[in-house]
């Protein structure tokens, strides 16, 4: 009787653990950014280079910010406000020509929220580091929204159009 019992015990886990796995979610998520077909190779590698950075600062300073920890949220957000920017475009500068006016402005106006969550972090006022966090995260989703959809010739116009 013991037997019989071990045997169609192992018989209904080996069963559980064969549908827990022909049932386990597949992953949908996508983990990076899709790629625009206006920018050229050479271009995107420099981007994805920044953005990589940029996705490294953003994600510590998530975790600064859900811990409450001011000073690394100072430190994390005054990296950001200290990136080197890029440029509005030059004659010649063919990086910076394929982005719309609109990339520039946002990413100044993540560099403004960067500037103001290191304020309130040094006032240690959660809410306004709760409301600067969420901005500065609305800005980094605008600027894919631009970086997906309205890059290319004639893009700064597309923003203007919305």
């Amino acid at each position: 009787m013991t037997k019989s019992r071990v045997i169609v015990g192992a018989l209904v886990v080996a069963v559980a653990v064969g549908v827990a796995l022909f049932l386990k979610p597949r992953k949908v998520a996508r983990d990076e950014l899709a790629t625009p077909g206006s920018i050229p190779p050479a271009a995107l590698s420099i981007l994805r280079t920044k953005m990589g950075h940029h996705e490294a600062q953003m994600t510590a300073l998530l975790h600064r910010v859900l811990l409450l920890d001011d000073d690394g949220i100072a430190r994390a957000a005054g990296e950001i406000f200290d990136e080197p920017a890029l440029a509005r475009p030059l004659l010649g500068d063919e990086l910076n020509a394929l982005l719309p006016e609109r990339f520039f402005t946002l990413q100044n106006d993540v560099r403004e929220r960067a500037r103001a969550l290191v304020a309130a972090s040094g006032r240690h006022d959660r809410a306004a580091v709760a409301d600067e966090f969420a901005s500065l995260s609305k800005g980094c989703v605008a600027c894919h929204e631009v970086y997906l959809f309205q890059t290319g010739p004639g893009a700064g116009h597309a923003e203007a159009a919305r």
